[in-house]
């Protein structure tokens, strides 16, 4: 198929993954995603047989090993990658996917129902996966968008002193103090113990502010 139909393809397939994922960097992912629908083409060029080396699956090996490294790279090169197989599959002379193990094109379906190669039935499929891929794109838009723009709240809690030291041979010379701040009902008890290690006890007394 042309490059455009794989771009497209990969495309509706990784927009698909970020949106059942709630992954969020969206554009970044689309990138390699579309970058990689084309990766094996430019490496049959590059090696100067079509559909060759480059529409191996042995590919997937080394795609996978860059998760070890960025997990959201590798599973966007995978998505682009596959994305490219599948459709070469559907076409009317399949793709070598044991290359070069084995050179026989694996196909799907009879002849007669095969995708040819620039036709009006490559611009029906374009068609189609374009119509499924634009609300598929605006969701996983919105969901990035609406991440970045109410990204997840982070709840510190800590206490803070005002005088601290490094020493801990003269931690009981020095005097640290600390602002606390709590929400009672009435009826709760307002004294509160306070207990460090190798220290006194210390007992708080709660006012009303």
């Amino acid at each position: 198929m042309r490059f455009y139909t794989h771009i497209a393809g990969a495309l509706l397939l990784y927009v698909t993954f970020a949106y059942l994922t709630d992954y969020s960097n969206l554009f970044f992912g689309i990138f390699f995603a579309c970058w990689f629908s084309v990766f094996p083409d430019l490496m049959d060029k590059l090696t100067g047989k079509h559909r060759g080396y480059g529409h191996s699956i042995f590919w997937l090996v080394p795609f996978t090993l860059v998760g070890f490294l960025n997990l959201g790279i590798a599973s966007a090169m995978i998505i682009g990658f596959i994305s490219h197989i599948f459709l070469d599959v559907l076409t009317t002379h399949g793709c070598p996917l044991l290359y070069p193990l084995r050179t026989k094109d694996f196909v799907c379906f009879n002849k007669k129902r095969r995708i040819k190669t620039g036709t009006n039935q490559e611009k029906s499929a374009l068609t189609f996966i374009l119509f499924l891929v634009i609300p598929f794109l605006i969701l996983a838009l919105f969901t990035d968008i609406g991440y970045w723009n109410n990204p997840p709240e982070q709840s510190l809690a800590f206490a803070s002193p005002s005088n601290a030291i490094s020493d801990p041979l003269n931690s009981n010379a020095v005097k640290n103090n600390f602002n606390l701040n709590f929400e009672v009902d009435d009826d709760t008890n307002k004294n509160i113990t306070v207990k460090k290690v190798d220290e006194n006890t210390t007992t708080i007394s709660i006012t009303d502010v």
